[in-house]
């Protein structure tokens, strides 16, 4: 095939397409778990918990083991899918792979929401359910994290 075949145009656009598409979760993903591990860090502080040597995993069991009631339950679900989406995208570009976890955090993120909030959930692409997800644990995280700072005060 010559450089100037069509064919091969086509195929690197296909290709832009994937990389393109591959770039855009990968930002989602990382920069939303980054951010979100800053939540609970935030949690953790307030809640008088170390979490400095702790991993993500751990320091979401550490918060979801403080039953804050700002939190519902279905949320912690969510953030686990999310971490193992995360640690899938962070060790391999099989897109087999990581499709079955953004597949399982989809199922656990339209779970977490209201049925209205789920119905309009479930036309969002793979990188808006993963954004949006880490964006719903980080809500609430937040939540939590003013509870705690409001009793201290009282």
């Amino acid at each position: 095939m010559k450089s100037d075949d069509p064919r091969l145009e086509e195929s690197r656009k296909k290709a832009l397409e994937r990389v393109q598409k591959a770039n855009d979760m990968i930002l989602a993903v990382l920069k939303n778990h980054l951010v979100v591990e800053l939540f609970m860090n935030d949690f953790l502080d307030v809640s008088g918990k170390k979490h400095d040597e702790l991993t993500f995993a751990e320091k979401a069991k550490l918060c979801e083991e403080l039953k804050p009631g700002e939190i519902d339950p279905p949320i912690w679900k969510v953030l686990d899918a999310a971490n193992k989406l995360r640690n899938k995208i962070a060790h391999t570009l099989d897109q087999q792979k990581i499709q079955s976890k953004i597949d399982v955090l989809r199922v656990a993120y339209i779970a977490a929401l209201t049925p209205t909030q789920a119905k309009a959930a479930e036309k969002l692409d793979d990188v808006r359910i993963a954004g949006e997800a880490f964006q719903l644990c980080g809500a609430y995280l937040v939540a939590a994290t003013d509870a705690v700072r409001s009793r201290k005060k009282t």
